[in-house]
């Protein structure tokens, strides 16, 4: 556990192995409490190894989202979702996990936004519900991150939906040129050749 202190990153990495392999819960329990320590280095250092952990550590990092209020947690626990969702390939996720993004929805922070909708990117069609619900969000910000994400989605229903945020006039203009954007659609063509 000392070893994640160390400044190089492959002994980092080979003490999470460690723990992951010989102390898991007891691990997961120490990685998580430094998520409200305010060192960020730290704070990055074990979102990282809790990456390792795989599926096991999918409840526990959404069960301390779903109890806390503090925002650095929350943002460090869907971190973590987010690693998890890149090296697991689940088609769907523990009814926990589906609260978190229900929560996360609900929080207007930009940090939580953005964290939130990388790991529904990660998460591939499992998703795309989410992504095309925030693409249609009043905050800006979380619309354009969720249109952007829902672009880099290889589905096919992905452009047809995109066209109709560019088609849909209820829509903020930014959030509907975001739309033409990862179409190369400009929305000023656009408006000629109707």
């Amino acid at each position: 556990f000392e070893d994640l202190n160390h400044p190089n990153p492959n002994i980092n990495y080979f003490a999470a192995l460690k723990m992951n392999q010989y102390w898991p819960e007891e691990s997961m329990k120490k990685l998580m409490n430094n998520f409200s320590n305010p060192d960020v280095q730290l704070r990055r250092k074990s979102v990282k190894a809790l990456g390792i952990f795989g599926e096991k550590a999918l409840l526990p990092v959404s069960k301390l989202f779903s109890k806390s209020k503090d925002s650095v947690i929350r943002v460090s626990c869907l971190k973590v979702l987010v690693l998890l969702a890149s090296s697991i390939n689940l088609e769907t996720y523990p009814p926990e996990v589906n609260n978190v993004i229900k929560l996360a929805l609900e929080d207007n922070s930009p940090e939580i936004s953005l964290a939130l909708v990388s790991f529904l990117r990660q998460s591939g069609e499992f998703g795309i519900p989410f992504l095309k619900i925030i693409c249609r969000d009043a905050n800006i910000l979380k619309a354009r991150a969720s249109i952007t994400a829902i672009s880099e989605i290889q589905e096919p229903s992905i452009e047809i939906f995109l066209m109709g945020l560019i088609e849909d006039k209820s829509l903020d203009i930014m959030t509907r040129q975001a739309a033409g954007d990862c179409l190369n659609i400009s929305l000023e063509n656009y408006k000629i050749h109707q």
